[in-house]
């Protein structure tokens, strides 16, 4: 059964995120920044909660390798193991904690780093277009920064609370915009894309 009230709360806590956007973007923009940011973290949050167990695993399996070594060969189960992965070697937190002016390189890197399945959902979102405009306006660290320890990971939420919070942040959305909205994406499908890598690997572990 949904907790309605944790689930409004988050969505909440997410929408007033967008507060960062205004004077750089219009109210009916904001969607195309906190919706791909928040797919992101999710995914981030999946991956790294199979990574730690998948490292304790590499531990004792290798228990004379170094951690360079262990580093290498979680990239490698990473990519053969899992149906999706990033190899960048960054993460949201890592991004926000490094110095600003490496920031909009390595952003771009991170984007890179992920498999062509997540990228496919990145591109439908069109936020490449949309990183330039926060990268020019000088609000990417203030983004990345809100999102970099929001924990989105599947013991939180599962795949039904987190597309009911999608589903209510677009509401929220749709309505602050008067029905502009509805001029640009409406993101459904990527969510259903989304959902659907989720449940394969769950399906795998």
């Amino acid at each position: 059964m949904l907790n309605k009230d944790k689930l409004n709360n988050l969505a909440q806590e997410i929408w007033k995120s967008a507060d960062s956007l205004r004077g750089k973007f219009k109210s009916y923009e904001f969607q195309n920044v906190v919706l791909p940011m928040i797919t992101i973290r999710r995914i981030e949050c999946v991956l790294e909660s199979w990574r730690e167990e998948k490292l304790k695993e590499l531990k004792q399996q290798f228990s004379k390798a170094d951690d360079k070594e262990l580093h290498r060969k979680l990239q490698i189960a990473e990519k053969q193991d899992f149906s999706f992965h990033n190899t960048s070697g960054f993460s949201l937190l890592a991004l926000h904690h490094e110095d600003s002016k490496d920031l909009d390189a390595n952003f771009v890197e991170y984007l890179k780093g992920f498999s062509s399945n997540i990228n496919a959902i990145i591109t439908h979102f069109n936020f490449r277009e949309t990183l330039g405009r926060l990268k020019k306006s000088g609000r990417l660290g203030s983004i990345v920064k809100q999102y970099a320890e929001l924990d989105l990971g599947l013991s939180v939420l599962s795949n039904l609370e987190m597309g009911y919070v999608y589903e209510e942040l677009l509401r929220r959305f749709s309505e602050q915009s008067g029905g502009e909205a509805g001029e640009h994406f409406t993101p459904r499908e990527v969510i259903r894309l989304m959902v659907e890598l989720l449940d394969i690997q769950i399906q795998q572990q």
